[in-house]
């Protein structure tokens, strides 16, 4: 079935990006088909080509989604398309019910936003699969006086048990005015494996009395649900999913509100708190105290209701932008990355990717501190990922912007992109590579000015800049042989080590110190700085001696 709501324009039938948003609702939950296989395992074994790689949903055709939301449970395609058809239908007969006032078109038009919003299909399309605790609501039509007093505000907290991560413990509700309509702990089926207790606030021993399970706290959040209440949440399908609950008409301010230069990233409500209610330290002074559900619900209305009563909505943008958060100690690490994916999985390719980063000039490729090859969700197409850490997040963005390209583009997170060559003794592969932080390396795009607009992913625009050919060339200057104790050197230093394992910088350090005692090779290599040295002596490192779960090197016995 095929749905046309006026309000959702798209260019692909309803139908298909609700089967593709349930496709990844069960990929981002890791539920596996009935054979225990994962969605990219299940293309491997159904897809023929390259679309058998393509782990999109949103690329593959309607009849390929069917069958993997088929083979995970008989029916639940139909099912998603029926949760999408009411979530319309509910929309459809508040719009009836509604009169023209400006309040009332807000939260209308704050409602389709809602449901319009890139990420809403992934997040709520597949609530319907769900155990048989799954609770529908039930509506009809009825006179409204203000509102207001269709909203409910929802907020939970979860523990993991045995058979459960994410388990209810605890549920609030709030009313437009604050008022809190209901707060309950709730005893999660299972043994308790992690109570979260500096996040949740919540003790093992808090609810190993209780006598209140999930099914007594739907039916007591179902007595608070008028005909046309709408839900309002903060990333709410996370509370929907713990509560086995498929809500129909949802205000969801997470995707009302966006981070400033980051807009595939979903503000936390702490950073809500204070850029739209202007109170900082909502979670203290390090964000580190406990949620309070309390307070958490009650906050979450009060930014939704900033929203609902701001005269100027109706030419407002769909996403209200707020400045971006102080990076945190652990994001100015991931700053200070590059990502590699679409590596072939080969034993040399961490030569050819260190190779790659030498022939960079030497204030670029001394800035970097390590090359760490990952595991890969494309492992199955013999591809697999690195990362590149830098000393600095500005070294890390002048070498991406040093590397020679192919290609550059946005990806889907509005990262910029480069499609870089790295060569193997018999072939060359292209590689994608990209910061690990949107914002990061955007002049690529600018064609020299540092005022370029932004560019669309995919559009001939994004794909204008070429490679620096002399930077390329620079690459071959080491086609010719090398020195040949490497490896020796590498499996010395590595014997003497305790465990046999050394970081790979020390690990470089102690090879290039042979190197420089020891003659051999090419005498244009050896008189080269102990920088560039570092990245040969790397490049010559066996792949067996890597690890895909740390930075060490390890001597195989």
């Amino acid at each position: 079935c095929t749905r046309s709501p006026k309000w959702a324009p798209h260019s692909r039938p309803m139908s298909d990006l609700d089967l593709a948003g349930a496709v990844r609702w069960l990929q981002a939950n890791k539920v596996p088909d009935k054979n225990g296989l994962q969605w990219d395992q299940w293309l491997g074994k159904n897809a023929t080509g390259k679309l058998g790689v393509l782990r999109d949903p949103a690329r593959h055709k309607p009849e390929t989604l069917r069958g993997f939301l088929e083979d995970v449970s008989g029916g639940l395609p139909e099912l998603v398309l029926s949760s999408a058809e009411k979530r319309d239908k509910a929309l459809q007969q508040l719009e009836d019910a509604l009169g023209t006032s400006p309040k009332e078109q807000t939260l209308l038009r704050l409602l389709k936003l809602t449901r319009d919003h890139q990420s809403f299909r992934s997040s709520y399309a597949c609530l319907c699969y769900h155990a048989s605790q799954a609770v529908r609501l039930k509506r009809k039509a009825v006179t409204i006086a203000d509102v207001e007093d269709l909203l409910l505000a929802v907020d939970c907290e979860m523990v993991a048990t045995e058979d459960d991560d994410n388990a209810l413990a605890r549920v609030c509700a709030c009313d437009a005015a604050g008022k809190v309509l209901m707060d309950r702990l709730v005893k999660p089926e299972g043994k308790i494996t992690d109570a979260r207790t500096a996040i949740t606030g919540i003790e093992s021993k808090d609810l190993d009395n209780l006598d209140f399970h999930l099914s007594d706290a739907q039916a007591e959040l179902r007595k608070l649900i008028g005909p046309n209440t709408v839900l309002v949440g903060h990333t709410f399908h996370r509370d929907l999913s713990a509560l086995r609950m498929d809500a129909l008409l949802v205000f969801d301010i997470s995707l009302l509100y966006g981070i400033q230069g980051q807009p595939k990233r979903r503000p936390a409500l702490a950073h809500l708190v204070q850029e739209v209610l202007g109170r900082p330290n909502f979670r203290g002074a390090d964000g580190g105290d406990v949620h309070d559900c309390v307070q958490d619900v009650q906050v979450t209305m009060e930014i939704a209701l900033r929203r609902l009563r701001d005269g100027s909505e109706q030419g407002a943008p769909a996403t209200v932008f707020v400045t971006a958060p102080t990076p945190s100690a652990q994001v100015e690490e991931t700053m200070r990355k590059l990502y590699i994916h679409r590596i072939p999985q080969r034993d040399d390719a961490f030569g050819a990717l260190t190779r790659l980063w030498a022939a960079l000039p030497v204030e670029v490729s001394g800035a970097m501190e390590g090359v760490q090859m990952m595991s890969s969700a494309m492992v199955n197409a013999g591809l697999r990922g690195a990362e590149v850490l830098f000393k600095t997040k500005e070294a890390a963005e002048k070498a991406f912007l040093s590397l020679p390209a192919e290609n550059i583009e946005l990806d889907t997170a509005q990262r910029p992109q480069k499609l870089v060559r790295i060569h193997f003794p018999e072939r060359t592969a292209l590689v994608c590579v990209r910061p690990m932080v949107p914002g990061i390396g955007m002049a690529c795009l600018s064609n020299g000015t540092d005022d370029a607009p932004a560019v669309a992913a995919g559009t001939e625009q994004s794909k204008r800049k070429r490679p620096d050919m002399s930077t390329a060339e620079n690459a071959k200057r080491w086609k010719g042989k090398g020195w040949p104790g490497w490896r020796r050197a590498a499996e010395e230093a590595l014997a003497g080590a305790p465990s046999r394992a050394l970081p790979w910088r020390q690990l470089a350090e102690e090879m290039v110190q042979r190197r420089q005692q020891q003659g051999g090779g090419n005498a244009k290599e050896a008189a080269e700085t102990a920088e560039v040295l570092e990245l040969l002596a790397l490049a010559a490192l066996p792949e067996e001696f890597l690890s895909d779960s740390d930075a060490l090197v390890r001597l195989q016995k």
